[in-house]
């Protein structure tokens, strides 16, 4: 049987199994040179940062039976306060996953999952989490009727670590100019055809009208102005080819002759690049410059890593 957060009768267990002085390095881990022990105590320190530590208050149950922290038949804690959660997961008392939540006022807010990598081969642990926060709101969401959205956080279409997210249904993207909801089928169309190099534009269209224009991210809503179609009606494509290879690129890389700033490289131009590092930048170049306009543009230097 899968558990979420630990009952009541598991507290004192619990309890008298936590070990505090595993967070003491040197002394664990005092067989190791000192370089390892600080590559160990960073991990700690990023882990608490990261998964850990929340603007949200701190709530610790006032004894066994605070009524806020109850479980119904199937375990699940719909009465918990808003905070930051570890939910745990375990079989037969054994910790196979944890997914680290955040209820808030109108959503319960997955920041996090991790799991036993083998069982999740079987099991698709990261999923049943999911299924099981999703299950955590419907029910919630009967005595807490402002509590009705799941919100699985950033997608980024270009991550194949996010892409899972869209699997979800239904479900909606944040337009990142207007600030409304839209629905994921209509907001991947609208990524696919106004920004499918970078994946960042405008999703949500007032009125069907607007479909065809561009994306700008509303950054410059002035587009469609008469003196900004003047203004570019005399770039031809030779123009926006040697456009294109002016912008500035920091490529990283290791340069030469010691000192501080012997892992740097001077940075390039696009034009600098072979033809084979040019067919994988101009599209990305084109489309920053489509962006955020060109003298912005020619002002900054594109960072690729």
């Amino acid at each position: 049987e899968l558990d979420g957060p630990l009952s009541d009768d598991d507290e004192e267990e619990e309890e008298s199994t936590w070990r505090r002085d595993i967070y003491d390095v040197d002394k664990i881990y005092a067989h190791m040179n000192a370089r390892s022990r600080l590559r160990i105590k960073n991990g700690y320190a990023n882990f608490h940062r990261f998964l850990c530590e929340t603007p949200l208050p701190l709530v610790q149950p006032k004894g066994r039976n605070d009524a806020r922290f109850r479980l119904d038949d199937e375990g699940y804690d719909t009465h918990t306060p808003l905070g930051t959660y570890h939910q745990q997961y375990r079989i037969n008392g054994v910790l196979i996953a944890i997914g680290v939540i955040d209820i808030l006022p109108h959503c319960l807010s997955s920041v996090y999952a991790f799991y036993d990598p083998d069982l999740s081969r079987h099991l698709e642990l990261g999923k049943y989490t999911a299924l099981r926060e999703i299950e955590w709101v419907k029910r919630a969401c009967v005595h807490r009727p402002s509590l009705v959205h799941y919100y699985l956080g950033y997608y980024i279409r270009s991550c194949t670590k996010m892409v899972y997210k869209a699997e979800y249904r239904p479900s909606e993207l944040l337009c990142p100019s207007s600030g409304r909801w839209v629905d994921f089928e209509v907001a991947k169309q609208r990524l696919d055809a106004f920004s499918p190099v970078r994946h960042c534009c405008s999703l949500y269209v007032e009125g069907e009208g607007a479909a065809s224009s561009g994306c700008d991210g509303g950054r410059h809503d002035d587009h469609d102005d008469d003196d900004d179609d003047v203004s570019n009606a005399g770039h031809t494509e030779s123009q926006e080819s040697s456009l294109v290879e002016r912008i500035m690129l920091d490529i990283g890389g290791g340069g030469g002759g010691g000192g501080d700033n012997s892992n740097t490289s001077p940075p390039v131009t696009v034009g600098m690049l072979n033809r084979q590092g040019r067919a994988i930048v101009e599209p990305i170049v084109q489309e920053f410059i489509d962006e955020v306009g060109i003298e912005v543009s020619t002002a900054c230097i594109i960072k690729l890593s």
